[in-house]
């Protein structure tokens, strides 16, 4: 099998389920019902069916380490590799899945205490459990198992190349032969190969489960009147599915580059002082050497130093020394051939490729697990993620009578999980991997608060209602109509702050809350708009002189090593309020003309989403709080009334 130019790459991904299921309904008397059953299903695992995907073991996606933060351990494999892997995990055989349900309308004696409470025969009692297993679909497995170096070959030609000498071509040359990467589809391949290039490892755990959801609930229904019930469920659940992350999180901690950055930052203020915009060493009182950075910095075997524009007087590293993101500076030196290189030496094989020919003061996974994926991620798909949702019911409904129907129902609930994104692929990074509870918060999809009504009546004009005129054809014409309409209440969908500072790692190191409570700060979430024409979601106590975020109360970590908070808030609740007015008009035979007014959001209520290039939460934008207009997500669409008229015949 080899690659074939200008084709295009067949992945055809298959997989084979199974299962069997009993099922049964016993009424054990007349007021008292069970269903019960049992599934069985066989989940096959997802493969490749031209079996062309590669990639590496997941002991093989650390690279010579067996976990992170572990510099200087280096008993995985010196050589790792990319592997023709068109299977990756194995079938799950193991999934039984029960469920059973009970109905039970009591008949108790009126005169009784319960009877009194439950109308006698007039309650339902219900409740149920079931486990269920469900499908994540093929994208997890192609973006984990199928989207490894290798899989395609990158042709290119560069000036130097065979053919190609600088400034020797013209319009009329015939095009020199490309180069193409790997040369031939002949894996394994070696991640050596592939350092440096900006491509990521990734690959699934070799047991992959099925992803269940527990499912559980109670109710109480009665009869309060004629045509009318009211009703309380309480509905749970947990469920665990599939998710994606990052291995190789940048380490500032075991390998001490904390405190020499602590040490930079001192030697940077005492250079400032006297003139320098540096960090370098210079022998001034209070300055201290620096190792790790004149490692980084200098020679290493036959190559020489680098310039002190890309060194010690680097600005995007004095930026970091003075906002304290240690992990944006360690990121930088970990994904650079430059800085690695120098750090690592000739123990780290792609940087021999580079001409670094003796060894480093520094182990080769000194800032992450695989120094052959550096600055890349090592993603692996596991089945860890999990959701909880516990949710109270309350519903009114009165059957259609007399010209009047209606359904009201209020939710109160709370969906909890550590996946805190919408994600096809099921990919999101831990926070850090250090501590992986940090990421236990509020759903992407928890609406704490929900009320919706929905109603339809009958107008009391013409025929043979009070408010007939009498006249045979006004009443065709002010008779027949209908009112309905649908009102939806809810309390706002949560969002994340974020000051986009890494100070802790090379991912988001949250906000800290200056004088106030995450309660404080969630009553100055709502709607307000300016003269110029902005609209916010936030108070205007929260927006600074420059448009960031007011630092007297909400601020971003600047310590190094240090996290901040990671604060959940709401946006403002929303309402709407649907309105339609219809009426059917016999025509002939069987012919009926139905007009219909309607009015979508009737009262013009703005209502506030996330997502997309959606409202600015990043305290250190100068744009935050705002709410973008037009067709980006943010407020949705006002009111909107239309006519329709529809034949029928």
């Amino acid at each position: 099998m080899q690659y074939l130019d200008a084709s295009q790459l067949s992945r055809e991904d298959r997989r084979r389920d199974g299962g069997l299921w009993i099922q049964d309904s016993w009424r054990v008397t007349p007021r008292l019902t069970l269903n019960y059953g049992l599934r069985w299903q066989a989940s096959g695992a997802i493969y490749n069916g031209t079996g062309v995907y590669t990639n590496p073991t997941p002991a093989g996606l650390l690279g010579p380490s067996t976990a992170p933060f572990a510099p200087g351990q280096l008993d995985g494999s010196s050589d790792p590799v990319i592997e023709l892997r068109p299977r990756t995990y194995d079938t799950d055989w193991n999934n039984f899945a029960p469920n059973v349900a009970v109905a039970w309308n009591p008949s108790l004696a009126e005169d009784s205490l319960l009877g009194r409470l439950t109308g006698g025969d007039k309650t339902v009692f219900r409740g149920g459990y079931s486990l269920s297993y469900f499908d994540e679909g093929l994208n997890p497995f192609i973006n984990f198992a199928g989207a490894n170096p290798g899989l395609t070959q990158s042709l290119n030609l560069n000036p130097g190349m065979p053919g190609f000498r600088p400034g020797g071509l013209n319009l009329s040359s015939d095009l020199p032969a490309l180069s193409g990467f790997p040369t031939s589809f002949s894996p394994p391949f070696r991640q050596a190969d592939f350092t440096f290039r900006n491509v990521n490892f990734s690959t699934t755990q070799e047991t992959l489960n099925t992803p269940y959801v527990h499912s559980w609930n109670v109710g109480f229904q009665r009869e309060v009147a004629a045509n009318t019930v009211i009703e309380a469920r309480y509905f749970g659940n947990h469920s665990t599915r599939w998710r994606g992350y990052d291995l190789n999180e940048v380490n500032i901690f075991e390998n001490g580059l904390v405190d020499e950055f602590q040490n930079a930052q001192r030697n940077l203020e005492i250079n400032q002082r006297a003139g320098v915009n540096s960090f370098e060493e210079r022998g001034l009182a209070g300055q201290v050497p620096l190792p790790m950075f004149e490692a980084a910095f200098g020679a290493r075997g036959g190559q020489g130093a680098v310039d002190p524009g890309s060194g010690f007087a680097n600005q995007e590293f004095i930026t970091s020394l003075s906002q304290g993101t240690a992990g944006s500076l360690a990121s930088e030196l970990a994904g650079n051939s430059i800085y690695l290189c120098r750090m690592v030496g000739s123990d780290l094989e792609p940087c021999q490729q580079l001409g670094f020919n003796a060894a480093g003061s520094y182990p080769t996974n000194v800032f992450q697990a695989n120094p052959f994926a550096a600055g890349s991620n090592i993603n692996l798909m596991t089945d860890e993620a999990f959701a909880n949702y516990h949710g109270l019911q309350l519903e009114f409904r009165r059957r259609y009578s007399r010209g009047f129907t209606l359904t009201a129902n209020y939710t109160f609930a709370k969906a909890l999980g550590d996946l805190f994104a919408d994600s096809t692929s099921a990919t999101r990074n831990y926070i850090t991997l250090r501590d992986k509870e940090i990421d236990r918060s509020p759903s992407v999809f928890d609406v704490r608060h929900a009320f919706q009504a929905h109603w339809t009546l009958a107008l009391p004009f013409g025929g043979e209602h009070k408010l007939a005129s009498g006249n045979g054809v006004i009443d065709r014409v002010i008779g027949g109509w209908s009112l309905s309409g649908i009102t939806r209440w809810q309390s706002g969908k949560p969002f994340r702050l974020t000051s986009e500072r890494s100070t802790f790692n090379d991912r988001e190191s949250g906000v800290i809350l200056n004088g106030l409570t995450r309660d404080e700060l969630q009553g100055m979430i709502d709607f307000r708009s300016t003269n110029d024409g902005l609209v916010y979601f936030v108070d205007e106590r929260l927006i600074g002189p420059d448009g960031r975020a007011n630092p007297e109360l909400v601020q971003s970590p600047t310590t190094p090593g240090e996290r901040g908070d990671f604060v959940y808030l709401r946006t403002p609740p929303t309402i709407t309020t649907d309105l339609a007015l219809h009426k059917n008009v016999p025509v002939r035979g069987s012919a009926n003309l139905t007009i219909y007014v309607e009015a979508l959001n009737a009262f013009n209520h703005p209502n506030f989403l996330i997502g997309g290039t959606g409202p600015d939460v990043s305290i250190n934008s100068t744009t935050f709080g705002q709410v973008p207009l037009g067709n980006s997500p943010g407020v949705t669409a006002p009111r909107n009334v239309q006519i329709r008229v529809k034949l029928s015949f």
